[in-house]
């Protein structure tokens, strides 16, 4: 018989470490590669890992395969969602869903009012946060017209 109170998650979420940095740069470039070109950004490494070092960072698994990435940091009275990177195959599977609303929870469970975050204007994930509640929040140095940063209550 089905228990209703058991996890019947296919993803599993792990504290990162820096044995998972590689891993999380890598997919975080690819992923953000074309939005770079497109709005005439440079990757700079140096400062992902700068990010990373000051992020609390996570990865995403199924099967104990890593699939993706999360990383926050707590700011004021709102949790900052850093990084929401998922592998390519793994997209559209409830993958960022789990992911955000994650993140939701530990934000409440902090005693934080929101969630924040940005996103590429021309990113189709932005539908996601959207979906889920997102609404673009008051000027921020990063509304540089390409970048969107939104907030939602939690």
């Amino acid at each position: 018989m089905l228990d209703p109170t058991e996890d019947l998650s296919l993803f599993q979420l792990r504290q990162a470490s820096m044995d998972d940095f590689a891993f999380a740069e890598a997919l975080t470039h690819k992923n953000m590669d074309g939005y770079y070109r497109r709005h005439n950004l440079v990757w700079r490494g140096d400062l992902f890992l700068c990010s990373w070092r000051e992020s609390e960072n996570f990865v995403l698994e199924a099967d104990g395969v890593p699939i993706g990435v999360m990383r926050v940091t707590e700011e004021n009275n709102s949790l900052h969602i850093r990084d929401v990177q998922v592998v390519e195959g793994w997209r559209r599977r409830g993958a960022g869903t789990f992911l955000l609303n994650t993140a939701h929870r530990w934000a409440r469970a902090r005693g934080l009012a929101e969630c924040q975050l940005r996103v590429f204007v021309d990113n189709p994930a932005a539908r996601l946060y959207v979906r889920m509640g997102y609404r673009p929040a008051g000027s921020r140095l990063a509304q540089l017209g390409a970048i969107r940063h939104m907030a939602r209550r939690v």
